[in-house]
């Protein structure tokens, strides 16, 4: 495949369901193998005994430039552990709530939610619509693993039907300022009621949830002169103060573990994914949400 196929079922986004492909990913491919709803599975190859953790959120934690369960960034903190990732691009945090709904009855005791800060802020917003972003619906896409050449039409018909229709977010300048041009308390209480969701849902569920904030690949600015990825202080700060702000340690204690990933000062263009929104996997490393706020 030239693309990654992935549709929208009115509740979340998901992979093919039951299926294995490739996918182009700049000079090399990615190999994907499914599960019945669509998770994409990685075998712990160093474990043989490896008890399955599922994972939940959108591409970044799905893993867009690895295929091998010790090159994701999950993978430090469980070692022990075959993934399956129920992840796509644009699969919102409600869009994971939705799932969770739906699909109660594969929920295990103890699940994985990644929370992608790059896009995920705004995915909590009332303005969200998934289907002005996924072009396929879930039941085009075992034709399109036949006949992926359709997918260019649908494309088309997307952009001639839905005058919403994106391909993806911005570039990163105007991401950057999408950032500062927020309202950075209406950011706050969305997080704060999506959080609040989900804490309901997991004491419904009586499940422990695991919560993972991946860093912005937006709070890097580019140094024309070295050809580099500098940390933007100003956005990394702001960026903070609102994370904090949201998450207390009330919240905190409603969850099982809490971590962020930490920004680095500087990058490189090729430790950013081929499409250049999202940080490679072994970039990401992950610290207490607790010693990043100091609560």
């Amino acid at each position: 495949m030239s693309f990654l196929p992935y549709g929208y079922n009115d509740s979340y986004v998901h992979l093919p369901e039951n299926a294995s492909f490739c996918v182009k990913y700049g000079n090399s491919k990615k190999n994907y193998t499914t599960d019945y709803l669509g998770g994409r599975i990685l075998i712990n190859e160093i474990y043989s005994n490896s008890q399955k953790i599922k994972i939940f959120g959108d591409s970044q934690v799905l893993g867009l430039d690895i295929e091998k369960n010790q090159d994701h960034y999950l993978y430090k903190l469980y070692k022990d552990k075959t993934f399956i990732i129920y992840a796509a691009p644009n699969n919102g945090p409600y869009e994971v709530l939705n799932f969770l709904n739906e699909n109660k009855d594969i929920i295990d005791k103890r699940i994985i939610i990644n929370f992608n800060l790059s896009v995920d802020l705004y995915r909590i917003s009332d303005e969200w619509l998934p289907q002005n972003f996924v072009a396929l619906k879930d039941y085009e896409l075992d034709e399109i693993l036949d006949f992926p050449f359709k997918y260019r039409i649908i494309l088309f018909k997307n952009f001639l039907l839905n005058k919403n229709f994106e391909i993806s977010r911005f570039n990163n300048k105007e991401m950057q300022n999408m950032f500062i041009n927020s309202n950075h308390t209406e950011l706050s209480n969305n997080l704060k009621i999506y959080l609040k969701k989900l804490i309901i849902i997991a004491k419904k569920f009586n499940i422990k949830v695991d919560l993972i904030f991946t860093e912005p690949y937006w709070i890097y600015s580019k140094n024309k002169e070295k050809n580099e990825l500098q940390l933007n202080e100003e956005l990394n700060s702001k960026l903070n103060k609102l994370i904090c702000n949201s998450i207390n340690s009330s919240f905190i204690n409603n969850f099982n573990n809490v971590q962020i990933s930490e920004p680095k000062q500087m990058l490189k263009l090729d430790d950013l994914t081929v499409d250049r929104r999202h940080i490679k996997s072994n970039k990401i490393f992950l610290i207490s949400l607790k010693k990043r706020c100091n609560i």
